[in-house]
């Protein structure tokens, strides 16, 4: 065993990023926008996260469906709004002004239906494109480890590959994981799922099932009036058939015909910082889907002469940690409409986070709540950890109470906090201060010249290409 372990040092950059989902990708964009030396760091061996490497191609939150108009509006600007253009330009995602919204393939209820659904094997490319047209350093199959730490800084983050041990040095790095592992590693407060017991809400391995009969699949639909199949369900469940703890289908067909994913099984218990859990979800996740599949197949019209093409080689994890920030979002502020002067991204999804241990159950929902403002607001304190003055901590692991996690979680949010976190990154720098005392005036205005958007009166229609 060699216990003198070596560490290369790389060349310094202005800003690295940690994790490469689309929250990381957003900022990476972002900031090697307005100039800075930018490197991605990403444990798979592509970008996009959970909308690629956990199969869920559909990017929620982001779109609005405005039913008096008949329109679709942006939510999310900026790149959110590029990528949808480039996707559509390539017939690389469904066109939604193309959907017969009362029975539609792609999502029959909520925020579901006003999604980009989109090929994956096309995002990756475009990603990848994206990046190193603007010079951004992508470092793929690896982990950060560690940090070095002074005083209130990181100096740099260590990485682990296959090439060795790489110190990643820079002036400022975002958190982009998720799950806060930089904020964590730098000893920043945190909290980890609900507060009494720390249970996090269900996780869910995707199934890709191709040669699905989607028009016998609808019209089952509409004769049982029921997208989810819930008396169904319990049919089969007192026949001692459906013996899962969860009690709907959820299956939605993708950019191609015939192709189907399954976001039906609902895995409790999962801890998604823990590699022991992941790895028994990841088990149990497999053998689960073919269990459900061959119910499929014998009591669900349409799946009869249907496949399994592949599950994710990631688990879809919906909530770990949320760093505790210079400002925590809470219900009330979403409930009462609690206007910010620091703004920097709208959320259009609504409030979905399963409970931990009765998987189809929502103890916040639409029916019980709304936000007032229609939108999610989403300040620019919430992603900023006390610890650290050059950390920023953008997505699902901003500093909010859990039960706000909903609205926030998702992709489309989460682009919009990552493009602000790159903009926040070139300010700081700029200026020479911490993520905490930047002008937050001038983040404002860059997002706005980067046509991203942040209040109600700056949403844009989606163009009928």
């Amino acid at each position: 065993m060699n216990h003198n372990i070596k560490i290369k040092t790389s060349k310094e950059y202005d800003l690295v990023v940690c994790g490469g989902g689309f929250t990381g990708v957003a900022c990476a964009y972002q900031a090697s926008l307005l100039g800075l030396k930018v490197a991605i760091v990403e444990s798979k061996g592509n970008l996009g996260g959970v909308g690629t490497s956990a199969y869920v191609p559909i990017l929620l939150g982001g779109i609005d469906y405005d039913y008096k108009n008949d329109k679709y509006n942006f939510i999310v600007g900026g790149f959110f709004k590029k990528m949808y253009y480039d996707l559509r330009r390539t017939n690389a995602c469904i066109n939604l002004y193309k959907i017969n919204r009362k029975e539609s393939p792609h999502g029959w209820y909520g925020g579901l239906a006003n999604s980009i659904i989109f090929d994956v094997e096309k995002m990756k490319i475009l990603l990848d494109k994206y990046l190193i047209d603007n010079n951004v350093d992508i470092m793929y199959f690896t982990n950060v480890v560690d940090v070095k730490l002074s005083n209130n800084e990181i100096d740099y983050v260590l990485c682990s590959n296959k090439s060795g041990f790489h110190a990643l040095s820079a002036k400022a790095f975002a958190d982009c994981t998720g799950d806060a592992d930089v904020a964590v590693l730098s000893n920043c407060e945190f909290k980890l799922g609900r507060e009494k017991d720390h249970l996090m809400a269900p996780a869910s391995l995707i199934m890709v099932v191709e040669n699905v009969d989607t028009k016998l699949y609808i019209d089952t639909i509409k004769k049982d009036n029921s997208p989810r199949f819930k008396e169904k369900i319990k049919e089969l469940r007192k026949k001692g058939i459906w013996k899962f703890p969860y009690d709907i289908l959820i299956s939605v067909e993708l950019n191609k015909s015939k192709v189907h994913i399954l976001n039906t099984i609902r895995q409790v218990g999962i801890d998604g910082t823990d590699a022991a859990s992941i790895t028994k979800g990841m088990i149990n996740g497999r053998k689960e889907n073919e269990e459900l599949f061959n119910i499929l197949k014998e009591f669900f019209p349409g799946f009869e002469n249907a496949y399994i093409s592949q599950t994710a080689e990631m688990i879809g994890i919906r909530e770990t940690r949320r760093i505790v920030g210079e400002y925590v979002l809470s219900m009330e502020d979403l409930l009462e409409g609690k206007i910010f002067k620091d703004t920097i991204c709208l959320s259009s999804y609504y409030f979905d986070l399963p409970d931990p241990k009765k998987p189809s159950f929502q103890p916040i929902s639409d029916e019980k709540y709304i936000i007032k403002n229609k939108y999610t607001q989403i300040p620019y304190r919430t992603m900023i950890p006390k610890q650290i003055s050059n950390l920023i901590c953008p997505g699902r692991a901003i500093s909010v109470e859990r039960e706000v996690l909903g609205p926030i979680r998702v992709m489309g949010p989460c682009v919009g906090m990552g493009q602000a976190a790159g903009i926040a990154s070139y300010a700081m720098i700029k200026d020479k201060v911490s993520y905490k005392n930047v002008n937050i005036k001038e983040i404002l205005d860059l997002l706005k010249a980067n046509e991203c958007i942040i209040n109600n009166e700056d949403i844009i229609e989606v163009e009928k290409i």
